[in-house]
């Protein structure tokens, strides 16, 4: 789904991509019978030819006169003789063909599908669908698109080059890649005529908690708008018309990455050109959807992002963190940006990885891989290798800004110590503490410090088993084991004297080593209140 090129598929077994065929257009259907007679009114009739996927451009009209309006012929099933026969020639490999009739040109709608043979009788009682009207474009080999998903079974393209506001859906089971009309496929209208584009269709609900089929555009000014597509029926007499009903959701956010979107936790999170989106119920709000913004305390950054590649972002959800990769002053994807939704919603510090797609992978064993492909290269992101970048340490870091100790930040103090609590800590790491003293507006306090942690920091934890310990989960009811010889703290604490009056101070942490790995807990100030000082 390139956008280009019409759609093809994978053999596995071989690794070849195969393209699907194109049919030929038929030509019109000539008069087999015309058993209505007279003139005065005309009905018109075009025909199409499907393929396993698609459906030809509709051949030209056959214009036949008649005397009597359609919806008063007597047909023979109730006694009368009132009936056309249409017939038309055979298209090549096409596996179906489709009937379009109406009684004014140019307005020939669907009245019959997956007729097998070269001819047709139209006794008046086909009746019309009026959500389909003929085609102007051939997808044989399956529509132009760029993007698209499956729900529950069943395939939705968005983005064709032809048709940009059509949402196609594959067709009933057995026929998923099917997008004519014949088998429960087809193509809706997604803010026909507007400024808004369907960009990517998503599984969600309204606001009642009822699933829906969720359609997020993209608009001319930035903006979009959100549609819900839900399957309904309508009865003709004994003709069953199966469609989509298209309604515009609340709210005016739409996206500008198609694969930006990310569904989590029962929510839609997304890119919009004014920040990062979330979609979702509000606990004082049960039966309304409510669109919040959750890039506020990055909103500038998201100056750097690169609007025009923005297309080319991807996203995923993966152990309560979203993950998106993003163009960053760059025409390419260039950094991971991580949003913690598990620890309120706060932004971690953007990843240097120039990420060209992202995917989730299980293997053998169940376990659960974040994958990253970049520049046809897939990397594993693993807890097992700690710091370390397809075998070179990288750096992390991190930093507070300026910390003051009073409302109006006038209070000088005198700053005893600083303790940084970590947990689990592995590896070397280096901490820094800065602040503002009487002699220099910034000025390193006390010594840098290089912290080595204890080997025996880590106690076992779930499923773990060292020594001495046997891990949570291990030991079966009733079974009674050696109590351990030893036991050690997972929490380690780094004290670093300062002993300096001071305005207000910051703290930094860096590592530049393979193999580390922390959570910094907590940082506390032990200090002295000294007063207000006037240093004009």
């Amino acid at each position: 789904m390139n956008g280009v090129d019409h759609l093809s598929y994978l053999n596995i077994a071989t690794s070849a991509v195969i393209p699907f065929t194109t049919l030929s257009n038929p030509i019109a259907p000539t008069l087999s019978a015309n058993n209505v007679g007279g003139s005065g009114l005309n009905v018109y009739y075009r025909i199409t030819a499907n393929s396993t996927v698609g459906e030809t451009a509709a051949s030209s009209a056959l214009t036949v006169p008649i005397d009597t309006d359609r919806d008063l012929w007597n047909p023979p099933s109730a006694g009368g003789t009132d009936s056309i026969v249409i017939a038309w020639s055979a298209v090549p490999n096409a596996t179906s063909y489709n009937i379009y009739m109406g009684t004014v040109s140019g307005f020939e709608y669907l009245i019959a599908g997956g007729v097998n043979g070269l001819i047709f009788t139209d006794d008046g009682t086909f009746a019309q669908d009026t959500s389909r009207l003929y085609p102007t474009t051939n997808t044989t080999a399956g529509p132009r698109v760029a993007g698209g998903t499956v729900i529950n079974g069943r395939a939705f393209l968005v983005r064709d080059a032809d048709n940009p506001y059509y949402v196609w859906n594959g067709g009933d089971p057995g026929f998923e890649l099917d997008f004519s009309p014949v088998n429960g496929g087809g193509w809706s209208l997604v803010g026909n005529g507007s400024k808004d584009l369907p960009l990517v269709v998503k599984p969600f609900r309204d606001g009642k908690g009822s699933p829906q089929i969720t359609v997020l555009c993209q608009g001319t000014n930035g903006l979009g708008k959100r549609f819900i597509m839900t399957p309904d029926q309508v009865t003709f007499g004994s003709t069953v018309i199966s469609f989509y009903d298209v309604v515009e959701d609340n709210g005016q956010d739409g996206t500008v990455s198609r694969d930006g979107v990310i569904a989590y936790a029962d929510s839609l999170y997304y890119p919009s050109r004014d920040g990062f989106k979330t979609t979702g119920t509000k606990p004082q709000l049960q039966n309304v959807l409510s669109t919040n913004r959750v890039s506020n305390t990055i909103q500038t950054d998201l100056r750097t992002l690169n609007n025009n590649a923005m297309d080319g972002c991807i996203g995923l959800g993966f152990e309560g963190r979203l993950y998106w990769a993003l163009p960053v002053n760059s025409d390419t994807n260039s950094e991971i940006w991580v949003l913690d939704i598990e620890r309120n919603g706060a932004w971690m510090k953007p990843w240097s990885i120039a990420a060209d797609w992202m995917l989730l992978y299980n293997d053998n064993m169940g376990n659960t891989h974040h994958l990253i492909l970049s520049n046809n290269i897939i990397y594993d992101l693993s807890y097992s290798a700690l710091t370390t970048d397809d075998g070179q340490a990288f750096m992390t870091s991190g930093q507070s800004g300026q910390i003051y100790f009073s409302d109006d930040k006038r209070m000088w103090v005198q700053l005893l110590q600083v303790i940084y609590v970590i947990l689990r800590p592995q590896g070397e790491m280096n901490f820094q503490i800065t602040g503002k003293t009487e002699d220099s507006s910034l000025q390193a306090l006390g010594e840098p410090t290089t912290f080595v942690p204890d080997s025996k920091t880590t106690v076992a934890g779930w499923g773990e088993v060292n020594t001495y310990i046997v891990g949570w989960g291990r030991n079966a009811w009733s079974v009674v084991n050696l109590v351990p010889t030893s036991t050690n703290d997972a929490t380690q604490e780094v004290p670093i004297e300062i002993d300096e009056e001071i305005q207000w101070a910051s703290y930094a942490w860096s590592t530049t080593k393979v193999g580390v790995d922390y959570n910094i807990s907590d940082v506390i100030f032990e200090y002295v209140e000294t007063g207000v000082k006037d240093l004009s």
